[in-house]
């Protein structure tokens, strides 16, 4: 009998990795509109979050023909800023004192000025207008992407630019955005390899992910005396990516729970690791598929994720994936996916918690916008599935048992079975 146990046992240990590492496919529920120009247009995206109406969010797409697109979270265009130059990136942090007001500051990587430019989003009109800082320049360097950070144990800020070169510069802001008095100061260079086609920042962990083309994503630290050494998260050799590349987004929970997800572009997926810097352990990899009128992502090389609630239409967090071939108008756009419909698509569901960031909001995630709580804390009526957990303070939410639990709990029954059983 103890025989029978043990195999038992081996045969549910077994099919652990398999369940934490599907490959499922989840549907959208709404779209952009596409892009005004046409063939390979979009460079990047960010959401800046609203600070007291989240339903009022706004994403934000690098297009380098037109500059800086605004879209509403149902999809339509608000507006476009093109009277800098065109866009091959966007970031936006959080709580940033922009003449005496806590706001939210938006850089974008502008090849056109060779430097990172600084704006401001009214959170009455959302216009969008300069922040008064003078363009970041550094000499014969072109950026194509960028990340801010502010430094969890200094409260230093600094803004992170990639090249296509694979240059990685660090500049570090200091004084009030917005009253002239702002010094900008290079602070770190190093060299990537390759292009870099992607960076995010995990302000919480001080951790600096760099997507290097044609190789894999590389974890750097943060801080500005950090060296240059780095960890390989996966790669195209020997790992689990295939070319070509594309952006990083984390997706941002309570202590170091949460994700980092990575554009797969050969596969037309998203790949999920733990946010957990100690492992990165992969949890799978989801592709958008066709809804009714809304057609399949294909070709993606951008992605934005949020665990902020965003109104009735995204009350659990949001991801926006771009899409390189849609099929309404030929032109580029973004569908728009539930967190919750990722989440409980894996056998071992992922978590889910709305809640505000306790430290600022990571620089590369482009989910930065209000202050802590302007998360929902409790999940509303209608959606189905998510049960609160037994501590009345966490806006943590499951879908069903994980996996491992269940898994304990059965061994324990094969266990506890294996005993009572009479002898013959």
């Amino acid at each position: 009998m103890r025989f029978r146990t043990i195999l038992a046992v081996a045969v549910l240990l077994a099919g652990l990795p398999a369940l934490a590492q599907q490959s499922i496919q989840v549907l959208p529920t709404l779209e952009t509109d596409p892009v005004p120009g046409t063939g390979t247009v979009v460079q990047g995206a960010a959401l800046w979050m609203h600070p007291s109406d989240p339903a009022s969010s706004v994403l934000l797409v690098a297009d380098n023909q037109r500059g800086l697109l605004l879209y509403r979270t149902d999809g339509t265009e608000l507006s476009l800023l093109a009277s800098d130059g065109v866009a091959l990136g966007v970031d936006v942090q959080e709580r940033v004192q922009v003449t005496g007001v806590s706001q939210s500051l938006v850089m974008v990587a502008n090849p056109t000025l060779q430097a990172l430019v600084a704006y401001i989003i009214d959170p009455t009109t959302l216009a969008i207008r300069s922040a008064g800082l003078t363009p970041i320049t550094t000499t014969g360097f072109v950026p194509n992407s960028v990340a801010l950070y502010v430094s969890p144990t200094t409260g230093r800020f600094f803004a992170f630019a990639g090249s296509s070169t694979g240059i990685v510069a660090q500049f570090e802001l200091t004084g009030q955005v917005g009253d002239g008095g702002v010094q900008v100061t290079p602070v770190r260079t190093f060299d990537v390899g390759d292009g870099v086609v992607g960076l995010a920042v995990d302000d919480a962990q001080r951790r600096l992910y760099v997507v290097e083309q044609n190789v894999g994503i590389w974890r750097y630290g943060a801080e500005p005396d950090d060296d240059d050494a780095r960890t390989l998260v996966d790669g195209v050799t020997g790992g689990g990516l295939s070319v070509p590349l594309g952006g990083v987004a984390l997706y941002t929970a309570s202590g170091v729970r949460g994700y980092l997800l990575a554009v797969n572009g050969g596969e037309n997926a998203v790949r999920i690791y733990e946010r957990d810097p100690a492992a990165h352990t992969f949890r799978g990899s989801f592709t958008v598929v066709a809804d009714g009128g809304i057609d399949a992502v294909d070709r993606p090389r951008h992605l934005v994720v949020t665990n902020r609630a965003l109104g009735s239409r995204f009350p659990l967090g949001m991801l926006a994936v771009h899409d390189s071939t849609n099929t309404v108008g030929n032109n580029e756009n973004l569908k728009l996916v539930p967190w919750q419909s990722i989440a409980t698509g894996f056998t071992t569901p992922l978590v889910v918690d709305t809640g505000g960031p306790t430290t600022p909001t990571d620089g590369g995630t482009p989910d930065a916008g209000g202050g802590p709580g302007t998360g929902v804390g409790t999940p509303p009526p209608e959606v189905p599935g998510y049960v609160p957990t037994d501590n009345p303070g966490s806006s943590c939410y499951c879908a069903s048992v994980s996996v491992p639990g269940s898994m304990l709990l059965v061994l324990a029954g094969v266990l506890l079975f294996s005993r009572r059983r009479p002898r013959a």
